[in-house]
């Protein structure tokens, strides 16, 4: 079972979603982090063992993609309360008759016995009430934020493809022609 399972619908279909919540500006928007960065990305791509940068005050927490499946769901390991305790935390996007849903779940946490009883009792009294509160204002700015940068971007690219009558005709007889 797991320690905390939070759910958050779009108006956006999973690959938009996708594109914008794999990206360390807008993940530190769901995660309330002060700045976030990435390491290990290659030509803008996120493999496998790429690791998050996480800052939350004076901490920094890192986060290691362990599964990547775009535009489906992505998992990171990280330590919370002690270094020598790991959790698993994944986002799935699976689409909804109006867009998305968007699944977020930390999984059980892995570690000597006795860090886990402190660990586990650190998420009970802080990162429980985090996940329940947080992440809802978090993915709700989220949204926000991405709401705007699609109506900026729908508004750029209108502006950008406007193409000429005579160029359209002039291209599809060019193509027919073979």
């Amino acid at each position: 079972r797991s320690p905390s399972k939070r759910r958050y619908d779009f108006p956006y279909w999973p690959a938009v979603v996708w594109d914008y919540i794999t990206k360390h500006e807008y993940r530190a928007i769901v995660l309330e982090s002060g700045s976030m960065n990435v390491i290990g990305e290659s030509d803008g791509r996120i493999p496998q063992g790429t690791t998050y940068q996480c800052a939350h005050g004076n901490n920094l927490y890192l986060n290691t993609v362990v599964d990547w499946q775009p535009p489906e769901q992505y998992a990171v390991q990280f330590s919370f309360m002690l270094p020598k305790v790991i959790w698993l935390w994944t986002i799935k996007l699976s689409p909804t008759g109006e867009g998305s849903r968007a699944t977020m779940a930390f999984g059980r946490p892995n570690g000597l016995a006795i860090y886990l009883i402190l660990d586990k009792l650190g998420w009970r009294l802080f990162g429980e009430r985090m996940a329940r509160n947080s992440f809802l204002a978090g993915f709700q700015r989220f949204e926000a934020k991405l709401k705007q940068e699609l109506r900026k971007s729908a508004h750029e690219s209108r502006a950008s493809v406007e193409i000429a009558p005579d160029q359209v005709r002039d291209a599809m007889a060019e193509s027919l022609q073979g």
